[in-house]
């Protein structure tokens, strides 16, 4: 039995003391280790970092502990001696996978805090949380006693979440048996019972879908915060979601993006958390793990989560398609699909994938990845099945049973619901496999469905002549089309005069040399608004959007 007891005495430290008991009937070598990443996020953030006074003990005496990587540590253990690894770990970040202690919380993602012994870590665990300070809480582990709580092995425990507070709120809905809760961190500015309508419509049309749904009990933890903030991260039994400024939920068009969060880390429940790679069923925390399956694990995610929305009538239709064309303008402006494919964007995900990075190197398993899975939908819709079906095969043959999908094997699923495997396959090898426009691909596709992609020219002749994108006067972006990217370049400060067929630019460089060039107007729409319209509805409208 491993045993950890994480106690905070001093919020105001922001440290976790962290206790570990281990005894062993063999003696050995034993390796302790903490990961390097987490579920969900296919990045190294190497834990270890937040870690100091890191020691093992026992009787009270210090053991020599020997250094083998920046995250992992071995030491000699006799048998049926009991052992006591201590470290401190500072809990000072606020995002939905981490950890965080203030005068009015304790929050730990367990992943970060936990170091994982090695060649053990399959067995029981347990986990006491030592502290007087708040009695509202909530933990994703299964609940012993009062404080202590347990995991059936690391792997429970790493994709598992505590949260106790001065002040939490806690909601509660049923839908097919399940139990679903709702804890709320901060201020509430909406209305409980339509956040609990909205809650119910589509997490009762997802588990419709896919027939059943993997846990007697799900938690949504909202971290409402004063300040901006947007992002979640998807476990097994629950989710965190952090979203902020919490005043911003008064408004409609906010409460929509917090209900776009919560559907698409509920459809993670069945996609990732089961419906798996097979290089991920097994988490190994200690280095990267490569995938070429980000289209299918944040791809097909994103444009489910919203679709649910309409599907289950949370969102009208022009809020739908609003929040599409979100994705649509976000995946223009990446415009990294012309360098590198999302199989191959989806392998570099541990080199620079959650950051913009140099220009137009990648793509994004998100957006693209979107439309990807928005594509296959219209395509399959032409034969009569839908990519919803198939997501719930691959939940029975690929996540029920816990065996892992292969890209190929994903891909021989998908095909086996339609009868143009060849026009499949072409798609595979061009927008998936290879770097073609998808955007340019959906502009022949949607209109099947009564939708019509709209490029409308941005006022600022800057961006739409020279196609250049700028933040307080500097540029940030150029287009890989624009005429001026031979003279301009990122970083310098530019200011325009407009004339009637030209356009006078200054650009002030860092260097402190001053550039003057004149570019002739030719009603150019580089990096137009992009906007996703219904022209007319049909029958394969009707179908798609129910």
């Amino acid at each position: 039995m491993i045993k950890y007891k994480i106690t905070v005495s001093e919020p105001s430290t922001q440290f976790l003391k962290v206790n570990l008991t281990i005894s062993n009937p063999f003696d050995q070598k034993l390796g302790l280790q903490f990961p390097a990443w987490r579920a969900g996020r296919y990045q190294l953030a190497d834990y270890a970092k937040n870690v100091r006074s890191f020691a093992v003990r026992q009787s009270g005496e210090k053991v020599y502990l020997e250094k083998l990587a920046k995250n992992s540590w071995q030491f000699n253990m006799k048998a049926d001696k009991e052992y006591e690894v201590s470290y401190e770990y500072f809990a000072g970040k606020m995002d939905a996978g981490s950890c965080y202690i203030d005068e009015e919380q304790i929050y730990i993602n367990f992943v970060n805090c936990c170091v994982e012994v090695l060649g053990v870590s399959f067995g029981e665990i347990q986990v006491e949380i030592d502290q007087k300070l708040f009695k509202s809480k909530v933990c994703t582990l299964t609940k012993l006693r009062h404080n202590l709580f347990q995991a059936q092995s690391f792997q429970e425990l790493a994709d598992s979440t505590f949260l106790a507070a001065r002040e939490l709120t806690h909601w509660t809905y049923k839908v097919a048996s399940v139990d679903f809760n709702v804890w709320i961190k901060g201020k509430i500015h909406f209305d409980k019972k339509t956040f609990l309508k909205n809650f119910c419509a589509f997490t009762d049309r997802l588990i419709n879908d896919f027939g059943e749904f993997p846990e007697k009990e799900y938690h949504f933890i909202l971290q409402l915060l004063p300040y901006k903030h947007y992002h979640g991260v998807e476990h097994r039994k629950g989710t965190v979601i952090t979203y902020g400024p919490a005043s911003e939920l008064e408004k409609s068009e906010n409460m929509e993006d917090l209900l776009g969060v919560s559907c698409h880390e509920l459809y993670h429940a069945w996609n990732v958390c089961r419906i798996r790679p097979k290089e991920l069923i097994l988490y190994d925390f200690g280095r990267e793990v490569y995938t070429d399956a980000g289209w299918i694990l944040e791809g097909i995610t994103t444009y489910m989560g919203d679709l649910y929305l309409l599907k289950s009538g949370v969102y009208e239709l022009p809020t739908y398609l609003k929040h599409l064309s979100k994705v649509f303008q976000r995946e223009s402006m990446i415009q990294g699909y012309q360098h590198q494919s999302i199989l191959n964007s989806s392998l570099d995900l541990w080199l620079d994938g959650y950051q913009t990075g140099i220009p137009y190197r990648k793509t994004s398993i998100y957006t693209h990845g979107a439309l990807i899975a928005f594509s296959l939908d219209l395509l399959l819709l032409s034969q009569g099945k839908r990519l919803s079906s198939v997501m719930t095969q691959a939940w029975e043959k690929f996540g029920k049973p816990n065996s892992g999908y292969s890209q190929n094997s994903f891909w021989r699923l998908l095909k086996r619901n339609s009868d143009i495997s060849d026009e499949l396959d072409d798609f595979y090898r061009e927008y998936i496999d290879s770097t073609g426009d998808i955007i340019k691909y959906l502009e022949g596709l949607v209109p099947s469905i009564g939708l019509e992609i709209v490029k409308t020219r941005q006022e600022d002749p800057i961006r739409s002549e020279l196609g250049i994108i700028t933040s307080e006067s500097k540029v940030t972006q150029i287009h890989p089309m624009s005429i001026a990217k031979r003279d301009i370049i990122i970083g310098d400060k530019i200011s325009a005069e407009d004339f009637a067929k030209t356009l006078r630019v200054q650009v002030e460089r860092i260097n402190g040399n001053t550039y003057q060039f004149n570019y002739p107007k030719k009603d150019r729409n580089l990096f137009p608004l992009l906007s996703i319209e219904l022209a007319e509805k049909n029958d394969l409208f009707l179908k798609w959007s129910k």
